[in-house]
């Protein structure tokens, strides 16, 4: 029931435009990735110009526990769902209760506190519908992502982007969502940045050289080297920990725990970002070289055969093909939320296939590795027959032949 319901109010609030293009969280077709793709490409072309710029990093404070159920009530019905559905979503608002499971017996039942149900299927489409209203009245860029927000511009727009903050400051008073300011953060990027002053709440927000956005560091420079140090550690305890559990794992069992648990941390969002430096690129792979080796002693087979034997491909062949599918679906899917993100070449007198992309000009480095330059050769160069597959399974099939013809 819960899940029609959901169906239903998502197909009213987009064919009315209620939710912004700016929300990127729970909403299909949108992700993490997109969400930081829009900004990291902003980001990135300013820089490229010559420009610097500053991004406000807000949090709201327990955003999902604080939503005022009147109010939201109130929103939805201003929206135009009434009667029966209005009802309906009051009654999962209101009396709720929880018990907790431990084996076949049961704790006693205790209200639940939240404003909006967490761990639901409408929850996140009631919290985004809530905060829905505040994109429409912010000037500069911005992005959602559920509860997270940031609002940024290049450094001379600094007085934009003051009266953005004021004006969320105002709205979170007016609909009692208020920002928790000690985990505001501003970060400056781009060489020569006047590092503008900004405030909310009268508290000046405290700057920061890198910031980790929905899973990825961000610095100020826009390298990706501490991101890729921080995922590497990360990665590396897993590895320790499935050393000290397992002496000498079959290939298989090695194969499925890497897969499961580790390979998904190297690989976060990776079209986003991407190891620029050798020293990078030789520091991502070597630890899919030390997951190989553990069902091995020292007489073991080379880095390729121990790839082959469990079913792998070096990570920078997968993150090629990462970047190709993303590619293939923001030119193809109706109304993707990158597709703006890649320029196709107007010159159809070109060879190659119909989606051809257009080769920018950049300066900097964060330019020239951001997602539409890196892939300009490798997506250029496909046959037809693989561009003009007529959906996202085909498209890998004839990518994955292609490479091995």
């Amino acid at each position: 029931m819960e899940a029609i319901i959901y169906e239903k109010t998502l197909d009213f609030l987009q064919k009315h435009k209620i939710i912004p293009s700016q929300q990127h969280g729970f909403v299909p077709g949108k992700s993490v990735s997109s969400n930081l793709l829009c900004c990291l490409s902003d980001w990135s072309l300013e820089v490229d110009r010559g420009n610097s710029v500053d991004v406000a990093y807000l949090d709201f404070s327990k955003a999902f526990d604080r939503v005022p159920k009147r109010r939201l009530l109130f929103k939805f019905q201003h929206y135009g769902i009434t009667d029966l559905l209005l009802r309906w979503i009051e009654s999962v608002l209101t009396d709720r209760i929880f018990k907790v499971k431990v084996g076949n017996c049961f704790s006693l039942s205790a209200p639940v506190l939240s404003a909006v149900p967490q761990g639901s299927i409408l929850g996140p489409l009631l919290f985004i519908t809530y905060v829905a209203d505040l994109s429409g009245l912010l000037k500069s860029p911005r992005a959602f992502y559920a509860d997270d927000l940031k609002i940024y511009g290049i450094s001379s727009d600094h007085q934009k982007i003051k009266r953005d903050l004021t004006i969320t400051e105002r709205w979170c008073e007016d609909w009692l969502l208020p920002l928790n300011t000690s985990k505001c953060k501003l970060l400056y990027i781009g060489k020569n940045n006047p590092r503008h002053r900004y405030f909310i709440n009268n508290v000046e927000l405290s700057t920061c050289d890198e910031y980790l956005d929905l899973g990825v560091l961000i610095t100020s420079s826009l390298s990706w080297s501490e991101h890729l140090t921080r995922i590497i550690a990360k990665a590396n305890k897993i590895i320790y920990l499935v050393s000290k559990t397992f002496v000498k794992p079959s290939v298989e069992t090695t194969a499925k725990i890497y897969k499961t648990y580790i390979r998904p941390i190297l690989e976060f969002a990776n079209n986003v970002w991407t190891p620029v430096l050798e020293r990078d690129k030789k520091l991502l792979e070597s630890t899919q070289r030390r997951v190989t080796r553990m069902p091995y002693g020292i007489n073991r087979p080379q880095y390729l055969d121990r790839l082959a034997t469990m079913n792998l491909t070096s990570l920078s062949i997968r993150r090629t093909r990462g970047d190709i599918i993303t590619t293939f679906q923001a030119l193809t899917t109706a109304n993707s939320p990158i597709r703006h993100l890649f320029s196709l070449n107007p010159d159809t007198r070109t060879r190659g296939h119909i989606f051809k992309l257009q080769k920018e000009n950049f300066k900097t480095r964060s330019r020239q590795h951001f997602l539409s330059n890196r892939v300009f050769d490798p997506w250029n160069s496909l046959p037809d027959y693989v561009v003009l597959s007529n959906s996202v399974l085909s498209f890998k099939i004839n990518y994955d032949h292609y490479c091995t013809e």
